[in-house]
Formats: C-alpha cells, sequence, structure tokens
C-alpha cells in the first residue's frame, strides 16, 4: 500500500515511515521542501510555468515566501539565466582575436585551459570570487594569478558584468640574473663557435628576443656599424612563432650600434633570418652554457640586462641608453636595471674603506 506521509511532521524534509522526500501542502498548494545552502533557505519554484529560485534567512521564511508566490500575492524576481564564466572569457577572446597580439592570445588561450578550472563552468551569478582567486593562489605564484585574474576581469568588463573586488597575492619582487663586466667578456669567449652564438651576442647588443628572432642579415648594415631594430617574432597559438612588422612600442623600432666586433665576422655571406634557433632552444642553451662555465643562468632577457648593466658602467648618459636599449621612460630604466650596476657601487666602497684602512697603517708607521 502506497505510504500517505500521515505521520510526517509539518515542514518536514522526509518522510518517518517510508523516507522519502516530501513536498509541503498547505490547502491546494504545494511547494517543495527547501535546502539550506550556505546562510539561506529556498528551492525552485515553478509559477505560470516559470521556474524561480526563493529563498529565505529561516525555514518558515522560505515557505511563507512560497506560500505568497503561488498564490500570486508576491512578485517573484526572476532568476538571471546561467552565464558560465568560461563561456564569458570565451566569448572575450572570440571578440578580439583580430586585435590581440598573437602572444596575448597564446597567453589568454592557456589561462582559459589552466586557471580557475573549477569555475570555468560555473554561474558567474554564484561564483565566490575571493575563494577561487585563494584557491589558484595555493597552486601557482602571484604573476601567474594576477595574470589570470586580469582575463577574467576584462571578459566580465567585455559583456557588462560588474567587475567583483578582490585582494590578490602580492608578487614577490626578485631580481633577474645578469652578467656582469668581467663576466661578459668570459661568456664571449666560451661562446665563440657555438650554433646560437649570433642570437646570444644579438642579446648582448640590447635587444629582446622577440627583437632578434625577427632580424634579418639585410637589416645590420656592417659598413654603418649598425643594426636596424623593426618588427618582433612573438609566440602564437600551438607554440608557433609569429612575425610581426610592429615593435613592442614606438622606440623599440630604433638603430642600435654595433659594439660587439664578432658579429661583423659572424653575419658576413648570410641571407635572412639571422636566428632561426627555437625561442626555448635559445634560452637552454644560454642557459647550459652560463652553467658549465660557473655564470649565473641569465637566458636571452637576462644578456639584454648585462648589456644595460654594461652602459652604466661605461658611463653612459641616461638618452644613449635609453635610445640603444628602446625604452620608452626613464622609469623602467631606474627602476628595473639602475640596481644591475651595485657591482660599481660595491667598489666605491671598498675604496673608501682602503682609504681609511692605509691612513690608519700611515699613522702606526710615525
Amino acid at each position: 500500500m502506497k505510504c500517505k506521509h500521515e505521520r510526517a511532521p509539518e515542514h518536514a524534509t522526509f518522510c518517518p515511515d517510508c523516507g522519502a522526500r516530501l513536498v509541503q501542502l498547505r490547502g491546494d498548494i504545494k511547494v517543495p521542501v527547501p535546502r539550506k545552502r550556505g546562510e539561506k533557505w529556498g528551492a525552485n519554484l515553478t509559477v505560470n510555468g516559470e521556474r524561480n529560485y526563493i529563498s529565505g534567512d529561516t525555514e518558515d521564511e522560505y515557505y511563507a515566501k512560497a506560500y505568497a508566490a503561488k498564490r500570486g500575492l508576491i512578485e517573484i524576481k526572476k532568476t538571471s539565466p546561467k552565464v558560465a564564466l568560461g563561456k564569458v572569457i570565451d566569448k572575450f577572446i572570440k571578440d578580439n582575436d583580430s586585435v590581440l597580439s598573437p602572444s596575448t592570445l597564446n597567453a589568454y588561450l592557456s589561462y582559459r585551459n589552466t586557471r580557475f578550472t573549477k569555475y570555468m563552468n560555473a554561474n558567474i551569478e554564484t561564483i565566490n570570487w575571493q575563494r577561487m582567486v585563494n584557491e589558484e593562489a595555493r597552486k601557482v605564484k602571484p604573476k601567474t594569478v594576477i595574470n589570470a585574474w586580469r582575463l577574467v576581469t576584462a571578459a566580465l568588463r567585455h559583456s557588462k558584468y560588474e567587475v567583483p573586488n578582490v585582494n590578490l597575492p602580492k608578487k614577490v619582487k626578485s631580481d633577474r640574473p645578469w652578467l656582469d663586466y668581467d663576466q661578459i667578456q668570459e661568456f664571449l669567449e666560451a661562446l665563440q663557435g657555438k650554433p646560437y652564438e649570433i642570437g646570444a651576442i644579438l642579446a648582448l647588443h640590447g635587444l629582446r628576443r622577440s627583437e632578434l628572432l625577427y632580424l634579418t642579415a639585410e637589416d645590420i648594415d656592417t659598413d654603418m656599424g649598425i643594426i636596424h631594430v623593426h618588427g618582433a617574432a612573438v609566440i602564437g597559438e600551438k607554440n608557433k612563432v609569429v612575425y610581426k612588422e610592429s615593435n613592442k612600442n614606438i622606440t623599440s623600432t630604433r638603430t642600435v650600434h654595433i659594439v660587439i666586433p664578432r658579429l661583423t665576422d659572424l653575419i658576413s655571406g648570410k641571407e635572412g633570418r639571422l636566428v632561426t634557433t627555437n625561442p626555448t632552444t635559445l634560452y637552454s642553451s644560454i642557459n647550459y652554457l652560463c652553467r658549465s662555465i660557473g655564470l649565473p643562468e641569465v637566458g636571452v632577457h637576462g644578456l639584454r640586462h648585462s648589456y644595460i648593466s654594461l652602459c652604466f658602467h661605461l658611463g653612459w648618459n641616461m638618452q644613449t641608453v635609453m635610445l640603444e636599449g628602446g625604452y620608452s621612460n626613464t622609469q623602467t630604466v631606474n627602476e628595473v636595471y639602475r640596481h644591475l650596476a651595485a657591482q660599481d657601487a660595491n667598489a666605491d666602497v671598498l675604496r673608501m674603506q682602503e682609504f681609511f684602512q692605509n691612513g690608519a697603517k700611515s699613522e702606526q708607521a710615525k
């Protein structure tokens, strides 16, 4: 015989006899039994053929709202359709794929597929954004979380959704390794004859990786002793190199003077692209060489830093450094690179210490 749930108390969730989940009755009106979500009690309620979510701070408040809604005594605020975070990001990327640089697009696709994966199918109206950021911060570096969050906020803004305020992890500023003026000479000696020698020497002329990968033999005027820097080669989708005619910024298009004579010999008789080595291979090869001779593993960009450090050591003025290095403002040079010439400052301190030490010895001799 079918259970009639006669012994079930009012507002009971389950029947004590058959264990079935109950639908509450008030007269001829039926409403679903609520479930607690966080601090609220609620359930989906169908009124006039439309399904909406009703909630209250307590079970009794939920039932009062639900019965009133069924009777048409209160108007139900329609539930917004579910909009998944991943869909919002996909729309942003699709709508901007023709204006984003290949490297930026590649980074966005990577973040879309690897970051905040637990939340990509979640409704943006119900996501606890701070919790999402906190969980990701336990898995990856602060810089990665920050960059992935920038994609999320750009996508939300693009679709006209409110951008939530969250506390992001703090980036730990660390000094990038570089070679000092003595180590540069040692590096160049060990570099001779290596298949990646041209790429490394171009980096030691202050060229960015994207710039030296784009460079052709025709861009170097050996008679004038200058390198015409223009265009960039960046990593695009599926890690393929994409060649762009534009640089990082206006000042990146520049002429750089050849300061390492070996470069002129290396490019003699060459045509086309000067560096065809895979970017990852170039980076790892430079580090392997540094490691083998006991130098800091600086990679490609670390050689650019080394060049700037050498500029300051040799007393170049700021304007020359900016022109040769392709910088758009002095703040970048001051904040990021000026500390690389600290070895000179240390030498000055040592000379001061020697002065007083020698002075003290001279007094003792008297």
